[in-house]
């Protein structure tokens, strides 16, 4: 038992010492207490620096190392880099490599190769360290012939937590970088490509003087090929998806995604563009071939599914598709499909946004409808040649707000207005490999299938399907008249025909159906018209006149006899029905009461007027032949009783 106590006690010591360490580790609501710089490593991985033979990272505590001699100015400049391996930071809390005036501008000055690995579980709390936040905090070039960026890397996972009060000016922040900045002439030697970031940036702002981007904070004259964003980003200002403020940096083929929702100047790839010049048009940002898929939610004006304030830039072959919301309702919300506000001629002359084959699929919801717009919220100075919106979404809105100019934008439904994004920003339509039925055949008419585009359902190279052949019920279908096979595909009939009663039993010969309703013919008194028998249509009445009776031969009343059903009548109209019985009259009596028949007798037939009438009288008498009966009985009787009398006297 004691040694059972003496365990459970040592047990729960080291896992007190556990849980303290994990809550030291992880204070603050998962930003750990710990940081990356005292774990920093003293050597990479090998290397010499060069673009042949870079110096290699294999894990945290070496990428740390380059952070580090960073923070202490040595900026690597012309130097290379490549990590070997994925790289987990979620360890500590991580410092960023150079730092883009959060307590100093310290830069590096090299170049980073991703090698197609992630770096994943990055936390910087800038609350706590007060530099700008990012995997880097500065990135720059101020030299001829020198390269700088990063390129071939994926940042999984990331969060960053900025609090402007404690900065002593803008607040900026991006996963990759907070701020990335090449000197006027060098444009073009800080590249950034095939980059893909996610995570969540959290700004608590003060005054919203903010430069938030899913992967830049800021950008001047910098290249950025084929990056995509995931990101979430709450309570700042002049936030986008991709990049939150930019002056002459060429953006070409850029996704980003997510959710943004703050103060003003949001936008879905970029928050505020303008040139790195000021008032100089020659010095703008060009965003190409680039797509914004976030739902951006403002609670102050200029907010934009693509971007939120444009004073300055170039806008070709790019798409909008998140929703847009402002909450603003005491003055102007700027919000837009694609851009909030374009151009600013109050504060510079020369401000000018161009926008070439741009397209929103974004559904818009502001309280101020007249500075809202399908695409454009407010366009002050610009042109929107070839642009569309869609309007199966936003019925109730224009293209743009509030126009300051003569442009339009076309009102499109919601299939030629994706299918204007497929033919413009992604240089044509991505067709499925199986075909779509688009029509389906029948037995009267062929039908057609062809291939459809995945992303907006436009048709593409089609073929015909053939006629079906009949498909006959094999039951009849029938109406009053007659009946045929119907084909159970078209309604198409074969074997139509007229109904036929040969026997006269009331249905069809060939379908069976009931016949007591149908029409045609004349009934008769023995044939039917259709089902049933007129009893009072006589086509062969025959006349028979009145024969009088003799005292040798029975005569006949005048009547009337129909050949076909053998019933006599007494009037000529065949109302009055008699037997046969009753058209007889009987003979008259004789003077002697004895027959004078003829010997040859009577065939007691009509007059010779009507021959061809039946017999009403009889050729035997009746009264004779029981008379002779009588006599024959009485002569047998006494001839019995006269032969009985004399076998007695014998005796």
């Amino acid at each position: 038992m004691k040694k059972s106590g003496k365990f459970l006690g040592v047990l729960l010591a080291v896992c007190m010492v556990i849980t303290m360490n994990t809550v030291r580790a992880y204070a603050d609501s998962g930003v750990q207490d710990t940081k990356w710089d005292d774990y920093a490593a003293t050597e990479f991985a090998g290397g010499t620096g060069t673009k042949d033979d870079p110096y290699r990272i294999e894990n945290g505590e070496q990428l740390a190392k380059l952070a580090k001699d960073v923070s202490a100015r040595n900026t690597h400049k012309g130097e290379y880099f490549r990590l070997e391996k994925d790289v987990d930071l979620s360890a500590h809390r991580w410092i960023p490599i150079g730092d883009y005036g959060g307590i100093s501008y310290t830069s590096f000055k090299g170049f980073l190769d991703g090698n197609c690995k992630t770096i994943s579980g990055m936390v910087v709390d800038q609350s706590k360290d007060k530099q700008s936040a990012g995997l880097f905090g500065y990135i720059s070039n101020v030299t001829a012939g020198n390269e700088v960026g990063v390129k071939d890397l994926t940042i999984a996972n990331a969060a960053l937590y900025v609090d402007e009060s404690i900065a002593d000016q803008e607040v900026s922040a991006g996963i990759l970088v907070a701020g990335a900045m090449v000197n006027s002439g060098y444009k073009g030697t800080g590249v950034f490509e095939n980059i893909s970031v996610s995570g969540t940036i959290t700004v608590k702002a003060t005054n919203g003087y903010n430069k938030i981007g899913g992967l830049i904070g800021e950008d001047n004259r910098c290249i950025v090929r084929n990056c995509a964003t995931d990101v979430t980003i709450t309570g700042a200002s002049n936030t986008g998806g991709m990049t939150g403020v930019s002056g002459d940096t060429t953006f070409e083929n850029c996704t980003a995604k997510g959710r943004i929702s703050g103060s003003w100047g949001l936008g879905g790839f970029v928050g505020y563009a303008s040139s790195s010049t000021l008032n100089d048009k020659t010095t703008e940002s060009t965003f190409t071939n680039c797509i914004a898929d976030v739902a951006v939610e403002a609670s102050n004006w200029n907010v934009g599914g693509f971007v939120g304030l444009a004073e300055f830039g170039t806008f070709k072959n790019s798409a909008s598709f998140g929703a847009v919301t402002s909450t603003v309702t005491e003055w102007e919300s700027r919000a837009g499909g694609f851009i909030g506000c374009a151009g600013n001629t109050e504060i510079y002359a020369n401000s000018n946004v161009t926008f070439v084959s741009c397209h929103s699929a974004s559904l818009v919801t502001c309280d101020e409808k007249t500075t809202c717009g399908g695409f454009a919220g407010k366009l002050v100075a610009g042109t929107t040649d070839g642009c569309s919106f869609d309007n199966q979404k936003n019925t109730n809105l224009n293209g743009i707000g509030t126009n300051e100019t003569e442009q339009q934008v076309e009102a499109c439904i919601m299939q030629k207005n994706l299918s204007n994004i497929c033919e413009d920003v992604y240089g044509g339509h991505y067709y499925a490999e199986e075909l779509t039925v688009d029509q389906e055949a029948t037995c009267s008419e062929e039908g057609s299938e062809s291939y459809h585009c995945i992303r907006c359902d436009a048709k593409g190279e089609g073929v015909v399907i053939p006629k079906k052949e009949h498909s006959y019920s094999i039951e009849w279908s029938t109406d009053e008249a007659s009946h045929w096979h119907e084909c159970t595909e078209c309604g198409a009939k074969t074997d139509e025909a007229e109904h036929t009663d040969t026997n006269k039993d009331h249905k069809c010969d060939l379908c069976g159906k009931a016949l007591s309703g149908h029409s045609g013919g004349k009934a008769t008194c023995k044939d039917k018209a259709k089902c049933e028998l007129d009893a009072n249509s006589h086509t062969d009445l025959r006349h028979i006149d009145a024969v009088a009776a003799t005292k040798t031969a029975e005569g006949n009343i005048e009547c009337w006899y129909c050949a076909d059903c053998g019933k006599y009548y007494k009037d000529a109209k065949a109302t009055q029905e008699i037997t046969k019985e009753q058209t007889v009259t009987a003979k008259l009596p004789s003077d002697n009461n004895t027959s004078t028949s003829d010997s040859t007798g009577n065939n007691n037939k009509p007059s010779s007027d009507a021959t061809t009438s039946p017999q009403t009288g009889d050729n035997s008498n009746l009264a004779l032949w029981v008379s002779l009966l009588f006599v024959s009985g009485g002569a047998g009787i006494l001839a019995t009783v006269c032969g009985r009398k004399k076998k007695r006297s014998v005796k």
